[in-house]
């Protein structure tokens, strides 16, 4: 029987609890943090090998997920927390002896737990340092995971790629530069990391929707030449950017010569239906073998039949490569497909 804490954005933990009793129709589901995390048993199956098939074929809404190694009742004092935190980093000494281990605290609104992240975190180094092991905050080899819950204390250990993300929580977190344009660039740069995408690669890109620039500001820092398509203003930072052609047009009245772009972002507020026709009818000019980009605006009351939908549409102008609701996606998802 394995365990797991698994964890979606607010709001999104029934479909991702969904997504995973189609996969095993007897799990057993229970929600600890209403709508955003919650607890999961698949019985007879390993952990390791369970986690392994997740990463195969990764579902849409989960975000970040831990085997569950160790589950206790929160003690009411804070000394007999602390000491069931540290005991537990002793016990994982032959595990972690000359690896570099991140530990990743985190609790629901209503659980009694006594420590902040820190604290806790601090609380279970030396253990840790003592086993050999060098505490890191990125590059971990192994996760060190704690969630405390409203009555009960969950501790696990395993490899980040079997978290899905090896942030706490999945929750992705990028330093906001001075400067930068909209915080929907942060959407791009998960997208870049979660599809492993770097941009660098591509040369010519194409953004629907463009406007204020946040997502073209990527690209170009990137090195791509950049046509950005949007009736509105760009902000003013990138006035006279030599790689940057801005269309003040609807994206539906645009035409390209074949094999124009090797790259197409969309992150347009309209209809998914309505920009799903757009995309598709801009589709040849792009080069064979070209990414594309788009944020699936999650608008209906049925988001998991939403995304069906699209997809079945989009897959008639190209291979759907990935989806994923991202950190930084809000009530959307978004997809990444090839040409």
């Amino acid at each position: 029987m394995s365990a797991f804490i698994g964890t979606s954005n607010p709001g999104f933990a029934p479909f991702a609890m969904e997504e995973l009793r189609r996969r095993w129709p007897d799990v057993s589901l229970s929600g600890l943090a209403p709508g955003e995390t919650f607890k999961f048993v698949v019985s007879g199956a390993d952990d390791r090998e369970l986690a392994v098939q997740l990463r195969k074929d990764e579902p849409i809404f989960l975000r970040h997920l831990f085997p569950v190694r160790e589950e206790l009742e929160i003690p009411q004092q804070a000394e007999e927390v602390a000491s069931a935190l540290v005991r537990f980093a002793g016990s994982l000494a032959d595990e972690v002896k000359d690896a570099k281990v991140a530990v990743q605290v985190r609790k629901s609104q209503d659980s009694p737990f006594p420590f902040s992240s820190a604290e806790a975190r601090d609380l279970m180094v030396p253990a840790l340092l003592e086993a050999g092991a060098e505490t890191v905050s990125r590059g971990a080899k192994r996760i060190v995971s704690v969630y405390a819950a409203k009555r009960t204390l969950y501790l696990g250990l395993s490899a980040p790629a079997d978290n899905l993300s090896d942030w706490p929580g999945g929750a992705v977190r990028f330093r906001r530069e001075e400067g930068l344009i909209s915080r929907a660039a942060f959407k791009l740069l998960e997208a870049e990391q979660t599809f492993d995408l770097p941009f660098e690669r591509f040369t010519n890109a194409l953004d629907l929707g463009a406007a204020p620039g946040g997502w073209t500001s990527v690209l170009l820092e990137r090195g791509l030449r950049v046509t950005a398509v949007d009736p509105a203003e760009m902000d003013e930072s990138l006035a006279g950017q030599p790689r940057l052609r801005h269309l003040r047009q609807n994206a539906a009245d645009l035409n390209f010569a074949p094999g124009t772009f090797d790259l197409l972002v969309c992150d347009m507020s309209w209809d998914p239906h309505h920009t799903a026709r757009i995309v598709k009818q801009l589709a040849p000019a792009l080069s064979a073998g070209a990414s594309v980009i788009v944020t699936l605006k999650l608008m209906y009351k049925k988001p998991m039949q939403t995304i069906a939908d699209l997809l079945g549409s989009y897959e008639e102008s190209f291979d759907i490569r990935r989806v994923k609701q991202l950190f930084h996606n809000r009530d959307e998802a978004t997809v990444w497909m090839r040409k």
